[in-house]
């Protein structure tokens, strides 16, 4: 049985920033994550965005932790590698109705400590995106805001985790957790680990986890969202998020730029019971573009390529904020669940205040002083000029090989992403370290290509080759051949 200090369970967004803040310290630590890939859940199901802070209740933890963390994404952006665009957010009014709703988050924001944070009026809001709906009287601008991919921060975070001693174990479900006397046994379907503290970042079955050990205090529910992807193709780009003014339990149909020039549109919002179902609806299109439309009249629908959904965790009856906190029953047992919106900007935070909650609980956290907070991505040959195009495929002619016709990906990307630490073992692993797969098309034209490049280099069948999880293999087997005689 392996032994650790730390295991985190959870290899989401909030997951992995834990780990990596782990590996800055003398410790062994691990995480387990129950998909095949990390960042595979409540990550990649959101629309990235990382928040100012002026929504949260004054005084939660959840408005702390939200504005300190969203200020930490830049550096990190730097030294992970990861990209991140500063758009800033505008939520929009167009009724009488909407200032003061408008003033009452103003308020708010100034009071959680939001920076730079104001209401504007129409020609500022054009002249920050003349695509805003002129129609739009006021805004409440909030500049410190950004988007990031969800996705690609959560695999910078774990790559750096992994390069600086965390062990990453993928495909391990958690199915039950023994309490010794000054350590617990976590069990999955398929091994057992040794640990002395554990942190739970198990997302929408945070509560399920938490049970495990005999804690109840909290159930963590799924807040079910639908997303729409546009094409890059639309013909402009967004300098802002836009949200409308805001409903009780959701920030409304916002519509962001992405870091790689694709429009997300999203989400809806409604509570559910099941904790797997990511089907979409047409009737979500509708309402999605509907809202879209509000806000961005320029929006097109023949430009769309993809819906999907995400899932939420909310921790009920808690004051609509995160649990963070070491269990009062069960000594070494963390919590840090129920981070719904905004937990992708909150994450660095997030993880930050799980160290002071670990160090008041008894673990000795020393500085390793070889610690490399700095990771090198990968080359995104795409964004390169003629010149370095034709120096990357001198060195490596893979890189002469584009196997991705709608994002220009080539095969020596794809087998840097199957290679490095963490690293993809799926299509849809491959898709979100590089790309292929993301245009226009989908993949119509390079997965079987992909597939091809993951069975040659991961040495498996081109018939173990998976979409996403288990049973999602893409190849069952071989056409059968008669002999045509004539």
């Amino acid at each position: 049985m392996q032994e650790f200090d730390v295991i985190v369970i959870g290899g989401g967004i909030v997951g992995t920033a834990i780990a990596r803040e782990l590996s800055r310290f003398k410790l062994r630590t691990a995480l387990l994550e129950a998909n095949v890939d990390i960042g595979a859940a409540s990550t990649k199901g959101n629309g990235g965005v990382t928040h100012s802070g002026y929504d949260p209740k004054q005084g939660t933890l959840k408005s702390k932790i939200n504005v300190k963390g969203t200020l930490m994404i830049p550096k990190l952006s730097k030294e992970l590698g990861f990209k991140f665009i500063n758009s800033g957010t505008m939520t929009l009014g167009f009724e009488d109705s909407d200032l003061s709703v408008l003033q009452k988050l103003y308020k708010n924001g100034l009071a959680n400590g939001v920076p730079g944070i104001k209401l504007i009026g129409r020609d500022e809001i054009l002249k920050i995106d003349k695509k805003a709906n002129p129609k739009a009287t006021m805004a409440l601008h909030a500049p410190t805001a950004g988007v990031v991919d969800p996705f690609e921060f959560a695999i910078a975070l774990a790559e750096n985790a992994s390069e600086n001693g965390v062990e990453f174990f993928r495909s391990q479900k958690v199915i039950g957790i023994e309490k010794e006397k000054n350590h617990f046994v976590v069990k999955t379907q398929n091994n057992s680990y040794k640990t002395n503290y554990i942190v739970n970042a198990a997302g929408v079955y945070g509560s399920e986890v938490a049970n495990m050990v005999g804690i109840y205090d909290y159930e963590v529910k799924p807040r079910y969202g639908e997303i729409l992807v546009i094409d890059k193709a639309i013909g402009f780009q967004l300098s802002s998020v836009f949200f409308p003014v805001p409903g009780n339990h959701t920030k409304g149909v916002a519509v962001i730029p992405t870091p790689d020039g694709n429009i997300i549109v999203g989400s809806t919002a409604r509570m559910t019971e099941d904790k797997e179902d990511v089907s979409v609806t047409r009737e979500g299109i509708s309402e999605l573009l509907k809202g879209a439309k509000l806000l961005v009249p320029d929006i097109d629908e023949r430009y769309l390529i993809r819906e999907f959904a995400g899932l939420r965790p909310v921790a009920i009856n808690n004051n609509d904020d995160f649990v963070i906190a070491a269990s009062k029953e069960v000594k070494g047992f963390i919590n840090a669940i129920g981070i719904q919106s905004p937990g992708v900007g909150a994450a660095p935070a997030i993880a930050e205040y799980v160290m002071d909650i670990l160090s008041n609980e008894g673990l000795e956290l020393k500085e390793k002083e070889d610690f490399n907070p700095y990771r090198t991505a990968i080359v995104d040959f795409s964004e390169a000029n003629d010149q370095e195009k034709s120096k990357l495929i001198k060195e490596n002619l893979m890189y002469g090989n584009v196997i991705c016709r709608c994002e220009c990906v080539t095969e020596a990307e794809i087998v840097q992403a199957i290679h490095r630490p963490v690293g993809a073992t799926t299509v849809d692993g491959v898709k979100r370290r590089v790309r292929a797969g993301m245009g226009r098309c989908q993949g119509g034209f390079c997965q079987p290509k992909v597939v091809s490049i993951l069975a040659r280099e991961l040495r498996i069948p081109l018939e173990a080759v998976l979409l996403e999880n288990k049973n999602s293999n893409i190849v069952i087997g071989k056409l059968k051949h008669q002999e045509v005689k004539g």
